[in-house]
């Protein structure tokens, strides 16, 4: 796994091994959420041509693991391959995908915001 940090945003750039061993890739996830305080995340699969059910698991872990320390994981670079076996198991409605790590960055909106899931905007007002 290569990680990468680019202002308030932690880019980690996973391998099929990673998501294969899943312990040794949480541990370093909940040290950069409980050491470094980081709170948001693309998980940027780019190099993951295919998935199998125990590595989608391990996207469900990632994702939880955030969840529980209130920070937000996004997915990016993922190939249709990848793409049509995340949509089967239904983990498109509880991740975001993203064409590219940086599109995913863009989407939490402007750097330093405190809410991970903020896009930057206004919030919507009714009338």
């Amino acid at each position: 796994m290569e990680i990468k940090k680019t202002k308030d945003i932690v880019v980690l750039r996973l391998k099929s091994a990673d998501l294969t061993h899943i312990q040794e890739t949480s541990d370093i996830v909940e040290d950069l959420l409980k050491v470094d305080g980081e709170r948001k995340f693309v998980a940027d699969l780019a190099e993951v041509h295919q998935i199998n059910s125990l590595q989608a698991g391990a996207l469900v872990t990632l994702h939880l693991l955030c969840y529980e320390n209130l920070a937000v994981m996004k997915l990016a670079g993922v190939n249709e391959k990848v793409k049509i076996v995340l949509r089967l198991i239904g983990l498109d409605k509880l991740m975001e995908m993203h064409h590219g790590a940086d599109v995913a960055s863009q989407s939490f909106g402007s750097p330093g915001s405190k809410d991970p899931t903020s896009t930057g905007g206004e919030p919507m007002r009714r009338a």
